[in-house]
């Protein structure tokens, strides 16, 4: 099988104070159909940043990537903004940390999950809606239909997540990209977003690249890792081998 995603030889630069300063230095993994990987680092590893640069996040004029991010063999770094932002959101989807910087307060969750299906998938504004409620449901948001009008505020921290899970896997993605996706939430409500990527992951056959700084995170859910120091990949391989150490 060849893998979903290959970075190889990845280098990030940031121009600080007119010098370029590099943040991540030659990171090279893959991700199979259907495998989660977990990225795992303490703050400053320069996880965050592997993932941003994966999908082209950080701010072009004062950030440099080199190395290939290849995408089912297509290399994401090559792509026009353009092009770029047809696979953002459609092969690949991204949830981070805090939904709120996804979410738009002043839209209902239900008109943001729905636009994603009508912009990505074509759909039409019943299809979309339809869709959108089965979404709601396949998250485990209770009455998901009656939520459809409800805002980002009405929800708690943990439902807001489950509303990002919704809208990432609206367009089908083949690859998952989470950020700390629950760093943020207690413990029962992580455990249970944790199952639910997992669930989520086996129905739709996607791959997960999670990024954590969690090691409890990483032995429930990853299949491989790569742990990050500094800016470089000191170690990586079968989770099971890692955590022996």
């Amino acid at each position: 099988d060849a893998p979903v995603l290959s970075v190889q030889n990845l280098k990030t630069s940031f121009l600080v104070d007119g010098a370029w300063k590099s943040v991540v230095r030659d990171v090279s993994f893959d991700v199979m159909p259907g495998e989660t990987v977990a990225i795992v680092g303490e703050s400053g590893s320069g996880k965050s940043v592997t993932s941003l640069s994966i999908m082209r996040l950080l701010h072009a004029d004062s950030s440099r990537i080199d190395g290939k991010v290849l995408l089912n063999g297509r290399d994401l770094l090559s792509l026009t903004e353009k092009e770029m932002r047809g696979v953002r959101g459609n092969e690949v989807s991204m949830i981070f940390q805090e939904p709120m910087t996804s979410l738009n307060p002043i839209f209902t969750i239900g008109r943001q999950i729905s636009e994603v299906l009508t912009r990505h998938k074509g759909m039409s504004k019943q299809e979309a809606r339809a869709e959108t409620t089965r979404l709601l449901e396949k998250v485990r948001i209770p009455n998901g239909k009656a939520r459809f009008d409800d805002y980002p505020h009405q929800f708690s921290g943990g439902m807001r997540q489950r509303v990002m899970i919704a809208m990432a896997l609206a367009s089908r993605p083949k690859l998952l990209i989470a950020d700390e996706p629950t760093t943020a939430l207690d413990v029962t409500i992580q455990g249970q977003i944790l199952d639910l990527i997992k669930v989520l992951q086996e129905e739709e056959g996607m791959s997960v690249l999670f990024i954590t700084h969690d090691m409890g995170v990483v032995a429930e859910i990853a299949d491989r890792t790569i742990v990050m120091y500094r800016g470089e990949q000191v170690e990586a391989g079968a989770t099971e081998d890692i955590f022996l150490c």
